[in-house]
């Protein structure tokens, strides 16, 4: 039977080699200080009935972890339960500590976290903006997408607050409502990870952010909660200008960290060369850690099938906790100096998300109006088609007229709830997510005039 969450040692292996070809760089060789420790993230596209190859396809991924050198592992659509189930039987001795996050109306949020270390506390919160029920055919509402959280205790002591997420998907380009969704998670979440790093945690966040590094999403992670992107750090930024369709694939991964639709995975073949993307991250706090290595990973193709792990490549990362930073975090001090604690959004930021959220609303305004006059109308048809039978002859007519009420009242009375209940829950979540955004902006633009006066100062001598 599938355990949820495993926080009892069990005997630990010995570490192995890297488990895949990387094209990101070799790995730089690691320190014995005691401040290092290995990140991977890999979203194992696990959906049962849709996910082609899929067991096969996540055997192959649990057995390669089975001799990772990754210290803590992050995953996103294992949603399978047996699945979970072997990649517990194959790991449990590297990775004594585990937690399946458990989240939403069906199969769940997919999301696990793997470590070395004991794992103190864990936490699942669902992202209040997620998709539509009515879009059953794409499932971000049914699986119920979050933030999965774990306090994980390094050797050194210090305490590493790891979020793992998997967002809302594109489904296209300019899709607004979707773009819409994607920021207030990734508001959400920035305010989870400011939280962290102000306790004084070592945040990092990793997953499949379904979002390219010029975006909303990507700027909330860097400049609201004050992380920054592993491989930025480890290779700058002036890559990103590089347009993908001048790059071979294989140059794409090497310069661009591509995860994403690229023409070396078998189940992105036939898509543009100039699609491939990064989505996948490792975001770090840089104030606390730094990156000696970040690699994609998971490239190579399953023996005897000839197919790739996943539909995504994983992305391997070292990091190494700063000198400097051990001894603040490891005596669990409340709250990092000034100067370390997340920043806040330039106003032009600001200005954009609202414009995003301003962008929506009439979508999902007209989505909850049309639903709730479909509704009104079908109680009309069906008091009609209830009072038209009477002139109807008994036999073929007299049924299709009832399953026609039928139908018309089922479809209508669903409509109408998904209009009353979602449609005005949403509307209330974008409405507090705009207040929020607009009430920090306040405060940013009072403390840019020098007109903010912070309560805790009240009182302090100059």
């Amino acid at each position: 039977m599938m355990s949820g969450v495993s926080l009892l040692p069990m005997a630990p292996s010995a570490r192995s080699s890297e488990m895949s070809v990387s094209f990101g760089g070799d790995l730089h060789p690691v320190g014995s200080d005691g401040l290092e420790f290995r990140m991977l993230t890999l979203n194992c596209w696990g959906l049962k009935y849709v996910s082609k190859v899929r067991q096969p396809r996540m055997r192959f991924i649990a057995n390669e972890l089975s001799v990772s050198d990754a210290d803590i592992v992050a995953l996103q659509e294992c949603w399978v339960a047996s699945d979970y189930e072997y990649l517990r039987q194959q790991t449990h001795k590297r990775y004594p500590y585990a937690k399946y996050f458990y989240s939403g109306i069906l199969a769940g949020s997919g999301l696990v976290i793997l470590s070395r270390f004991p794992i103190e506390s864990v936490s699942m919160t669902p992202y209040t903006i997620n998709g539509r029920p009515s879009a059953f055919f794409r499932g971000d509402w049914y699986v119920g997408k979050g933030i999965a959280s774990a306090i994980i205790r390094h050797p050194s002591g210090i305490a590493i607050e790891v979020f793992n997420t998997h967002m809302h998907a594109p489904y296209g380009p300019g899709d607004a409502s979707y773009v819409c969704h994607r920021t207030s998670q990734a508001w959400q979440i920035a305010r989870q990870i400011r939280a962290a790093v102000e306790r004084g945690h070592l945040a990092i966040a990793v997953g499949d952010f379904n979002s390219k590094p010029d975006s909303l999403t990507y700027a909330l992670l860097t400049q609201r909660a004050g992380l920054q992107d592993s491989w930025t750090t480890m290779h700058g930024s002036s890559r990103e200008h590089f347009l993908a369709a001048s790059l071979t694939p294989e140059e794409q991964i090497t310069t661009l960290g591509v995860t994403c639709d690229s023409l070396l995975n078998t189940w992105r073949a036939d898509r543009d060369i100039s699609e491939a993307k990064r989505l996948d991250y490792c975001f770090h706090a840089p104030h606390l850690s730094t990156v000696d290595s970040v690699n994609v990973t998971f490239i190579d193709k399953l023996p005897g099938l000839n197919v790739s792990a996943s539909d995504h490549f994983g992305v391997s990362i070292a990091l190494r906790i700063l000198p400097s930073a051990r001894s603040k975090l490891a005596s669990g001090q409340e709250q990092v100096e000034e100067g370390a604690r997340p920043p806040n959004l330039p106003l032009a930021s600001y200005q954009s998300i609202l414009d995003v959220i301003a962008s929506y609303l009439p979508t999902a305004r007209a989505q909850q109006y049309y639903r709730l006059l479909h509704f009104w109308v079908s109680i009309v048809l069906v008091v009609a088609l209830h009072l038209g039978i009477f002139w109807v002859k008994n036999g073929w007519p007299a049924f299709l007229v009832v399953l026609g009420s039928t139908v018309i009242g089922v479809t209508g009375v669903i409509d109408g709830m998904l209009g009353f209940l979602f449609g005005q829950n949403e509307l209330r979540a974008l409405k507090e997510f705009e207040e929020e955004v607009r009430w920090e902006m306040k405060r940013m633009e009072e403390l840019l005039s020098g007109t903010y006066e912070d309560v805790g100062s009240v009182g302090k001598p100059r």
